[in-house]
């Protein structure tokens, strides 16, 4: 049995393959960086019992060269779940680059909790600009539409102010509090998402997210060669797609590719099918 992982720091893809058949299992995200040990197990502890596993790749937001102590954490969880002799701790944006260009050359890019890019070629990552999370950076991302969308009810920018606060079943408070002093305040600002999508039809709404898409093109994908294939994964990418290409256009960028998923592009990476 070899497992191939996807996660962001909401949720993570796994592919059971055993050489004729593959299984897909979703579990909350792990997240090396921001994630205990204790709540990388219970996430570990959630995936159903399997026969012994030979190797274990997963491409995990939170792990990169940059943070050696966050993947030695997560190998550790790893290899008390499974036993398994090979276990291969990368980052998400490898994998995205893997998933979306093989071993070809191109910007592979995420868009969903969180944002990042690279350069990639032959496999790797070539040059990547800093994504600095939510609160530097990730701009386009789940969470900093969120962040934006919240910003623009509370200073009246948007008109949507009684739809959102419906919608959410929360007080102005309740939503400062859940930022300010709870946990995983990237996921709870991208959990607003599918709102944004519901008032895409408002005008204040769709510059936000055209403007939010256009802020990664300027300040990420300005920093790469030119003419290179862009492509995305990501439930972002995904589901705002037709925007995203619109607002890349306006930068003068085109879209190769929006894939929701890159677990698929890396079980065929690995194994070639």
């Amino acid at each position: 049995m070899i497992i191939i992982a996807d996660s962001g720091s909401t949720k993570c893809t796994w592919l059971f393959h055993d050489g004729g058949k593959t299984t897909s299992v979703r579990t909350r995200g792990i997240n090396a960086l921001q994630h205990t040990p204790e709540q990388i197990r219970e996430t570990l502890a959630a995936l159903p019992p399997c026969g012994p596993v030979s190797a274990v790749h997963i491409y995990s937001a939170g792990c990169s060269p940059a943070f050696p102590v966050s993947n030695e954490k997560l190998r550790r969880e790893l290899e008390a779940r499974f036993g398994a002799a090979r276990i291969e701790v990368r980052s998400d944006l490898l994998g995205a680059a893997r998933a979306l260009f093989g071993r070809d050359e191109g910007i592979a890019c995420i868009l969903g909790t969180g944002a990042n890019s690279c350069h990639c070629r032959d496999g790797e990552v070539v040059h990547n600009v800093s994504a600095l999370g939510y609160v530097l950076g990730d701009e386009g991302s789940g969470a900093v539409l969120g962040r934006n969308l919240v910003n623009g009810i509370f200073k009246e920018h948007i008109p949507l102010r009684g739809e959102f606060l419906e919608a959410c079943g929360m007080t102005y408070e309740e939503i400062i509090r859940r930022v300010y002093n709870e946990p995983f305040a990237n996921r709870f600002l991208a959990s607003f998402a599918p709102f944004i999508l519901d008032h895409i039809g408002c005008p204040e709404v769709r510059r936000m997210v055209l403007r939010s898409f256009g802020d990664f093109a300027e300040r990420n994908l300005s920093r790469y060669p030119k003419g290179l294939p862009v492509s995305f994964v990501g439930g972002i990418a995904a589901h705002f797609g037709e925007l995203l290409r619109e607002a890349l256009a306006g930068a003068g960028y085109e879209v190769k590719e929006i894939i929701e998923s890159p677990a698929e592009g890396l079980l065929k990476y690995h194994h070639g099918k």
